[in-house]
């Protein structure tokens, strides 16, 4: 009888145990658990098989994970319908750097009744840097591809720039290294509520490498920019950034030729620790298989580090960045001021090769959109239905 007692307790206890995730660092991301291996086998034979199984000419409703969004590029790159939620998305945004230290950033989000999201930075060496003069603000109304707000600048300032590319897109609806999926998602503990939320959560979003080239004539004084360049665009049912805790993204090129974005993504509802990027070169995309940046350890108080390094790896190498911050200006969005970016302007060294580009930083706001910028507000928004 004490041997039956003592038998029911180990696997009551074995159970418990097996079926209770670790601790989360800092009470926000999650370790590995004790099915952990089991689950990352579990989902990437399910990505896998969706990637296998998927027929072009779906809805779009079961998209990522292996499944596409739209079937050509061409339906890709039109302006996509928004969803009848009052956070639907379809958000565009560019950037660029060179050597010589200029960056430009520029990117607007539409959302419904003419509502838009919009950002616009350019660094020119030897005068400063240029941006919207509300900002950090980001909220702008229109009606169409009108803007009624304040005046775009206190200069006069005018941008001519075209932007072109020979990179392939990278979809990551369906590009994203399975294994690095399959660990991300593992790490967290599951649930019908979970894979819920995976669902309502997702976004379509593709990035594509590219150059932009022209000039940025300020008050009559011409600048000419080449940049190195990359290019997103994502849309879906909504975009909730009260979701998100923080991200570190690191969108670079480098002497060699060498085109990248690579970081990790903290969002507790659906992954704590989602490793992501790719690489460019020679016309070929290569998704990175793993990315050691704990972010835990990088700027969780809110104030990102200025000189850092981490690594990953793409196609079998091991890439090590280090990166140099030179500026660092910040900007808020969503009606309540959700998520504070820092859009760091950065130097990078990848194994060794001198490079560019941005390190863009994001953190969960909980500070409200103060009432000097909402008080601006047209009076029609009054009646948005804005959660």
């Amino acid at each position: 009888m004490l041997w039956l007692v003592v038998g029911v307790a180990a696997v009551t206890w074995l159970l418990l145990w097996s079926t209770t995730p670790p601790p989360r660092l800092l009470g926000v991301y999650s370790r590995p658990g004790c099915w952990y291996w089991l689950k990352v086998l579990v989902f990437y034979i399910m990505v896998k098989v969706r990637r296998w199984t998927h027929k072009p000419g779906g809805s779009g409703g079961e998209a990522g994970y292996g499944v596409k969004a739209r079937d050509t590029p061409e339906l890709m790159e039109c302006v996509q319908p928004l969803s009848d939620h009052p956070k639907a998305i379809d958000a565009v945004y560019f950037n660029g750097a060179n050597e010589s230290g200029y960056y430009l950033v520029v990117a607007t989000a539409r959302r419904p009744r003419g509502v838009i999201n919009g950002v616009l930075y350019i660094r020119i060496p030897g005068l400063g840097l240029l941006q919207l003069p509300k900002m950090p603000d980001t909220m702008m109304f229109g009606a169409g591809d009108q803007i009624k707000d304040k005046p775009l600048s206190r200069l006069k300032v005018e941008v001519d720039v075209r932007w072109t590319s020979r990179q392939p897109y990278f979809d990551f609806d369906t590009d994203m290294n399975a294994r690095a999926l399959a660990r991300s998602i593992a790490r967290e503990p599951w649930s019908h509520k979970y894979f819920q939320g995976l669902r309502e959560a997702h976004q379509s979003h593709y990035e594509q490498m590219g150059r932009m080239e022209g000039a940025v004539v300020v008050e009559g004084h011409p600048y000419i920019l080449r940049l190195d360049s990359m290019r997103d665009h994502s849309y879906g049912y909504k975009r909730e950034w009260k979701l998100m805790h923080r991200y570190g993204l690191h969108m670079f090129a480098t002497h060699d030729g060498l085109q990248g974005n690579v970081g990790i993504i903290c969002q507790p509802a659906t992954c704590t620790q989602l490793e992501m990027g790719y690489i460019c070169k020679d016309g070929k995309a290569t998704p990175v298989s793993s990315v050691h940046l704990p972010l835990w350890q990088h700027g969780e108080n809110g104030h990102p580090p200025s000189d850092y390094a981490f690594s990953f790896v793409a196609g079998g190498k091991e890439y090590v960045v280090e990166v140099f911050v030179v500026e660092c200006p910040e900007f808020y969005i969503g009606w309540e001021w959700e998520t504070r970016v820092v859009e760091r302007m950065a130097t990078f060294r990848v194994n060794g090769q001198r490079g560019w580009g941005l390190a863009e930083w994001e953190y969960r706001h909980h500070g409200g959109r103060p009432w000097m910028y909402s008080c601006s507000d047209p009076a029609w928004t009054a009646d948005l239905v804005k959660g």
